[in-house]
């Protein structure tokens, strides 16, 4: 375990390495009441698709309570066929996201790229639901955070639309491929194998480390008079501070099962699903006092 000091920074939880082992412990009911948190964000849902995994959010939502929400894009996804994969678990996610206002949680939705034709709709309020292309949070400690999507920093999005398309749609039906052979593994009593899972993470991590775009986003932040960036799009859960400013990645619903909280001291921290007890939601990271961290190994 290794602990330091960010160079004054003090809400801020650095993220440990991913991937993170999962718990092995059995199944339990959660029979406690929701961690209340001062702001939630979460991100790259990708409701109607093969990849969500509606199961786990709903664990999450279900463990997690907010004052706030931020919905940071891509929570429904029109690049594939919304009829073909939508089920009833999924539709579940949509109507707890719905309803959340009616609760007296302020929900605020930043549309991605994957659900862009919502970007229509920025600006107005539906069923207590703000819908805006950008946000600015201000934690309980006073540090502005620019919320948003990410995708306008993604050069391979902007440069290369089609391509990044029929990515989308190749990553896709590789992990379907994945499920489908975990499923008969499991069928005929043998090992499940995530060889294709890891070669995607591997290949998505080679390309985005020559992008570069968690610097154009901590830039986008400073250029907004931000003190750091809270987003999502690119799949890679993070929380540090790296780049002289914070820069939160919230994750996804496809593999990870991650997502950012504030605590009402203003700290931010990265929590994730175990996928292996859907009903159980561990820390990834936490600060125990303020102006220290901790950094798991």
């Amino acid at each position: 375990m290794f602990t330091g000091t960010l160079r004054g920074k003090a809400d801020v939880s650095l993220a440990p390495p991913l991937p993170v082992r999962t718990l092995s412990r059995p199944h339990r009911r959660r029979t406690h009441q929701p961690e209340r948190h001062r702001a939630i964000f979460l991100s790259d849902m990708h409701l109607g698709t093969r990849m969500c995994q509606p199961e786990l959010i709903l664990a999450f939502l279900d463990a997690h309570h907010a004052e706030t929400v931020y919905l940071v894009g891509d929570i429904v996804d029109n690049w594939h066929p919304l009829g073909r994969n939508w089920s009833a678990a999924h539709h579940k996610v949509l109507r707890r996201l719905l309803d959340l206002p009616l609760t007296g949680t302020r929900v605020v939705y930043l549309p991605g790229n994957h659900d862009s034709f919502f970007n229509v709709y920025a600006g107005s309020i539906f069923g207590g639901i703000e819908v805006e292309r950008e946000a600015i949070h201000q934690t309980a400690s006073g540090r502005r955070l620019l919320v948003t999507h990410g995708d306008q920093c993604d050069v391979f999005a902007h440069r290369a639309p089609v391509l990044a398309r029929i990515g989308s749609l190749i990553e896709t039906g590789a992990r379907t491929a994945d499920a489908a052979h975990r499923v008969m593994s499991r069928a005929v009593g043998l090992p499940e194998w995530h060889g294709i899972t890891r070669q995607i993470a591997r290949t998505n991590a080679f390309i985005r480390n020559y992008d570069r775009f968690e610097e154009r986003l901590c830039n986008l932040a400073v250029s907004r008079g931000a003190d750091g960036i809270v987003c999502g799009h690119f799949h890679q859960p993070a929380l540090h501070d790296r780049h002289g400013t914070i820069y939160g990645n919230c994750g996804d619903w496809a593999e990870h099962g991650t997502g950012l909280v504030e605590a009402f001291d203003g700290q931010l921290s990265l929590l994730s699903v175990s996928q292996d007890i859907p009903a159980l939601v561990t820390p990834l990271v936490g600060c125990p006092t303020v102006n220290r961290c901790a950094r798991a190994i």
